[in-house]
């Protein structure tokens, strides 16, 4: 492994490049963030999990901040691209915040670690990294989704509420699920690592939300 990733071609020291020490580096930092259930994991693990040697971290990505960007960036780039589809579907907002549910389960299914990652990131509110996500993942989240609530007050499908709100009560609780799995394994005998409880999930969040939202 470590042959093959140092002989690519890294390109330019930006960070930018697309090749495939990239692509190896980022999965090595996505598997060990599951594996030890936090996204609190360094460089030199990281590197070591791909078989390369520190420094080839900071080549791609420039720092360390810049490789958890760029892990955001790839995790969460399918959900926006689905996100701004759902969007511009021509179906009623129930329908909307049905599918709009149930992918911000599987997106933190997939990826558990990213509810802390955003977090830390978000943390960092005057670096570059900072501002990237919150215009590329969070702002555009949240818009989307406040779109779907006031589509649905305005049909009359939804009783006037805060989108704001809302947001917190939907991404809050599909957050906690997946960033709270480890600590309550063993406390709830083990269903929470069942994958037909994350199955039905967007239907009980759905369910409690909109007993609460009809109009």
């Amino acid at each position: 492994m470590a042959k093959a990733v140092e002989s690519s071609s890294p390109g330019a020291h930006n960070g930018r490049s697309e090749g495939p020490a990239r692509e190896v580096l980022l999965q090595a930092a996505s598997d060990l963030m599951i594996e030890l259930g936090t996204p609190e994991v360094s460089l030199h693990a990281i590197a070591r999990r791909a078989g390369v040697t520190a420094p080839l971290v900071k080549y791609y990505f420039g720092s360390k901040e810049g490789l958890l960007v760029a892990l955001v960036e790839r995790d969460t780039s399918r959900s926006l691209a689905q996100l701004d589809g759902l969007n511009a579907m021509a179906i009623d907002p129930l329908a909307k915040l049905k599918i709009h549910i149930a992918g911000i389960v599987r997106t933190y299914s997939r990826y558990p670690y990213l509810v802390g990652l955003l977090n830390h990131l978000l943390r960092e509110s005057r670096t570059e990294g900072s501002d990237q996500i919150k215009a590329n993942f969070v702002i555009p989240l949240i818009d989307a989704q406040r779109r779907i609530i006031e589509e649905g007050v305005a049909a009359g499908q939804f009783r006037p509420i805060d989108p704001d709100k809302l947001y917190f009560i939907i991404v809050g609780a599909c957050q906690y699920l997946f960033s709270s799995r480890v600590a309550f394994a063993e406390i709830m005998d083990g269903k929470l690592s069942d994958e037909a409880f994350a199955h039905d999930f967007p239907s009980a969040v759905l369910d409690v939300i909109l007993n609460g939202l009809r109009a």
